[in-house]
């Protein structure tokens, strides 16, 4: 990155990452840094941000209690019998084994009605070709 970085940028960057300048990507730092130092408002940007990181990182929270460990636990989902976990299983199987069939009777259909669209009724998309040879007019004769 260049050495000069623009406010906007900079308000960004600490607007993401904080005030404090190793949280900062390590190639927009150096950039940063020189602007916090030359520019008044990045430094009072950067005081601003730094109250509220102190007041973030003050933070805690309170262990829950053991009643409401316990109601969470409670709560949680449990196994289910093994009857249940079984069916699911075989789905998964049984699902590949409806597909293939439904491929299989797509093919011995495909092979049944071939005949029929190949037919004299069919209509050949070459007729006006010259030197073509209708066979079905051979038929006719």
């Amino acid at each position: 990155m260049t050495d000069r970085m623009e406010f906007a940028r900079f308000e960004a960057l600490v607007a993401a990452y904080g005030a404090t300048p190793s949280r900062w990507p390590e190639g927009e730092r150096d950039a940063a840094e020189a602007l916090a130092r030359s520019d008044p408002r990045a430094a009072a940007l950067l005081a601003e941000a730094d109250g509220l990181d102190t007041l973030l990182f003050a933070h805690r929270v309170a262990e829950p209690s053991r009643t409401l460990r316990a109601m969470v636990l409670e709560g949680a989902p449990t196994r289910g019998p093994f009857i249940r976990r079984i069916r699911l299983w075989w789905s998964g199987p049984a699902f590949a084994l409806a597909a293939a069939a439904g491929i299989v009777a797509g093919s011995a259909a495909a092979a049944v009605l071939e005949p029929v669209v190949h037919g004299e009724a069919f209509e050949h998309p070459h007729d006006d070709l010259p030197g073509y040879d209708d066979p079905s007019e051979e038929i006719a004769q």
